[in-house]
């Protein structure tokens, strides 16, 4: 069965289930927009690994990249609410 659910495939770490919040720390928010987070191994203390930060791209970014490519930003207009949504 398939589900639509937000998967952030980590390096080192393997995959991040975005709605599983205890696995992930947001550690900033840049003054462009773009969020840093610290991602923890699921199986702390059982193998020395360290923690993976990543900081993504502004939504306004990934629009203009969007634009660039030939799509119509219309279409997007419910990304905001996608987006709040899949970090909760």
């Amino acid at each position: 069965m398939r589900t639509d659910v937000t998967v952030f495939n980590v390096p080192r770490l393997g995959k991040n289930y975005l709605l599983a919040s205890q696995n992930r720390d947001l550690i900033t928010i840049l003054p462009d927009g773009r969020r840093g987070y610290e991602f923890h191994p699921w199986k702390k203390k059982m193998a020395l690994m360290d923690t993976y930060i990543y900081t993504d791209v502004s939504i306004h970014d990934y629009l203009k990249r969007l634009q660039r490519d030939g799509e119509k930003i219309a279409d997007y207009n419910s990304i905001w609410d996608y987006y709040s949504c899949s970090l909760r």
